[in-house]
């Protein structure tokens, strides 16, 4: 038997296990998600007072929580379905259908239904999640640099009056 093969780095950084922790985790954000958003709708009046930033926070917080529901579904799938993906690629790429599956005299080449693209079955279902979770690790990094963006608005709205205020000095920032 080979020797385990120690714990990358980035394993360490773990707090719980990878599956059960991303699962626990998007619980967490979907309940405080979904409650923030509930109560910004309810009561987000009394905070903010210009019309649209109450619907807009709220709906942003709602669908967080959405998103992380759908992760947490996601997680508990497990890919139960690949074995049906599988089917219909070795059937010529016809839909999935259990009465065909047990059906013996069945022939997939007189199939004359829609049909999924070729590509879709030539590169392969681990080849197409993995592109699946790169296209969600894309949109994590543009998130991210969409919240430093909007912090450094922030940032620059707070100072806006002092650059305004310093308009007859020369040589400073006059927007």
């Amino acid at each position: 038997m080979p020797p385990a093969e120690p714990p990358s780095h980035a394993s360490r950084l773990l707090v719980f296990p990878l599956r059960a922790g991303t699962m626990a985790l998007a619980a967490l954000i979907a309940a405080y998600s979904i409650a923030g958003g509930i109560v910004l709708f309810m009561y987000g009046d009394f905070l903010w007072f210009l019309y649209p930033e109450v619907p807009i926070y709220g709906g942003i917080s709602m669908a967080i929580g959405a998103c992380s529901i759908l992760l947490l579904l996601a997680f508990a799938n497990r890919s139960r379905h690949e074995a049906k993906v599988i089917w219909e690629c070795q059937n010529g790429g016809q839909l999935y259908n259990e009465t065909l599956i047990n059906d013996p005299t069945y022939n997939a080449a007189s199939y004359d239904g829609d049909k999924i693209p070729s590509q879709f079955c030539s590169s392969g279902w681990n080849s197409l999640y993995l592109a699946f979770t790169f296209g969600l690790a894309i949109d994590c990094v543009l998130q991210l640099y969409q919240c430093f963006l909007v912090w450094r608005f922030r940032a620059f709205l707070r100072q806006y009056m002092s650059y305004k205020a310093s308009a007859t000095t020369p040589g400073y920032y006059y927007a």
